[in-house]
């Protein structure tokens, strides 16, 4: 998968911008200092493969100061994909080839992986963005996935008003079967698919970790959810079993939307012990296990997003990082230029200054 062209106007501080890239570089680096615009590039191509930002859940945030509107731009293998955000009224709208399109026919079109130092932090701490991880992966290569997580998301909402609704008096008991059979049936189909990638996944990120660390140490990854396996009609008498528990928290507490991911190396939780290192290390194995499976299930390569990865990653990862991305375009930030120096392949280097790419 190749972006030949991207066209930016009145996205967050950038500056009226039309790149051309050549399929014959693989890389393209954009050095500037902080605050400069670096990252809203690879923001900008990220938005266009998943329809959203990896910063902000606010599409305002995406128009720039004294702007009405922000577009982004991308023409990928023959399809040209736009994302315009519209700041009074805040509006997003999907274009394929210049047709309005759903977020679900949207996703998938350009296949990404973004990766950050941010990243370090949020495997280590943050249930809802390990996630993430999955449902970014899933949303890329499976669109029922997509299409069932989107009806999934509306129905908790939906359900957690109707609790409150209830709470005040406002609604009964009864009409919660509704949505109980809703979320039992989407539930279970999302866990089963869940489940199916990490099996997938296994395998490709022990091989990576491995290499990355230069050792025999073993990563396992356990898929923890409550709901895993759970047929939908046994799964909906549960949430109906939990009506009174709910209610008085105003929550659904039980489903895929509270499912995590745990790491164990060598038999062991690595939230509990592991090092900053050995982290670094199994970021790096689960986005190569992301970039492989994309591989495998579609053919071909996804574009390659890293952001100010040289901060975090030493000289062994660096290498290990460029030598596996193998024919994937990818897109770099970075401050300084001699990050980028002792790199083998051809790179195209771009300054950044105040929003202005040259």
């Amino acid at each position: 998968m190749r972006i030949q062209n991207i066209k930016i106007k009145g996205f967050r501080n950038l500056k009226g911008i039309d790149l051309k890239f050549d399929d014959g570089v693989p890389i393209h680096a954009f050095v500037g200092a902080n605050g400069q615009g670096k990252t809203n590039i690879l923001e900008a191509i990220y938005l266009c493969s998943l329809s959203k930002s990896f910063r902000t859940r606010t599409s305002a945030d995406l128009v720039g100061f004294d702007e009405d509107f922000s577009s982004v731009r991308v023409d990928a293998d023959g399809e040209t994909l736009e994302v315009v955000v519209t700041a009074k009224p805040v509006q997003k709208v999907l274009k394929i080839n210049g047709v309005k399109k759903s977020a679900s026919d949207f996703i998938g079109n350009l296949k990404s992986v973004f990766f950050s130092p941010d990243d370090l932090a949020y495997m280590s701490y943050s249930p809802k963005l390990r996630r993430r991880y999955l449902d970014v992966v899933l949303s890329q290569l499976n669109a029922d996935y997509l299409s069932h997580l989107m009806e999934y998301n509306e129905a908790i909402r939906q359900r957690n008003s109707l609790l409150k609704a209830i709470a005040d008096g406002n609604g009964e008991m009864d009409e919660l079967d509704f949505w109980d059979e809703k979320l039992a049936q989407l539930g279970s189909f999302i866990t089963d698919i869940r489940g199916g990638l990490i099996d997938e996944l296994q395998k490709l990120v022990s091989r990576h970790y491995k290499e990355i660390s230069n050792s025999d140490s073993e990563i396992r990854i356990v898929y923890e959810s409550e709901v895993r396996g759970v047929k939908p009609k046994e799964l909906r008498e549960l949430y109906k079993k939990n009506h009174r528990r709910d209610l008085a928290i105003c929550q659904t507490k039980l489903g895929p939307h509270r499912d995590d991911l745990k790491f164990m190396l060598n038999g062991r939780d690595m939230t509990d012990f592991a090092s900053r290192g050995e982290w670094r290390s199994l970021v790096l194995a689960l986005k190569f296990a992301e970039i492989d499976l994309i591989k495998i299930r579609t053919g071909d390569d996804p574009v390659l997003l890293l952001d100010d990865v040289f901060s975090e990653l030493d000289a062994d990862r660096q290498k290990y990082l460029f030598q596996t991305t193998g024919k994937s375009q990818t897109f770099i930030t970075t401050t300084h230029k001699e990050f980028i120096e002792g790199l083998t392949k051809n790179t195209q280097v771009y300054k950044v200054s105040e929003g202005a790419v040259t």
